[in-house]
């Protein structure tokens, strides 16, 4: 396994490191992956979100085309049928 937490780090020469130097060294590659994780966390969050609204919209538009298609209208409005009914024709008296 090549995980820089767990093996000795090495300089380019391969002279080792003061304990010290070892363990802040390590801090360092660790705390630059924690940045890398939670921008990455921080994206995902965001495409989630959009994704949700996304499939919110969807839901909608296909309720609409089942209403379309069955011929009932959403609460509130009126039939497309009744619509036509209701517009006043031209030169029809009022």
């Amino acid at each position: 396994m090549n995980d820089p937490l767990i093996e000795p780090l090495t300089g380019a020469v391969n002279e080792t490191l003061d304990p010290l130097e070892e363990l802040n060294l390590r801090l360092a590659v660790a705390a630059t992956d924690i940045a890398e994780l939670r921008a990455e966390v921080a994206r995902l969050d965001r495409d989630l979100d959009e994704s949700r609204r996304l499939n919110l919209r969807a839901a909608e538009l296909l309720d609409l085309v089942y209403e379309h298609l069955s011929g009932t209208a959403r609460p509130g409005t009126a039939a497309p049928e009744a619509q036509a009914r209701d517009v006043p024709q031209p030169g029809a008296g009022a």
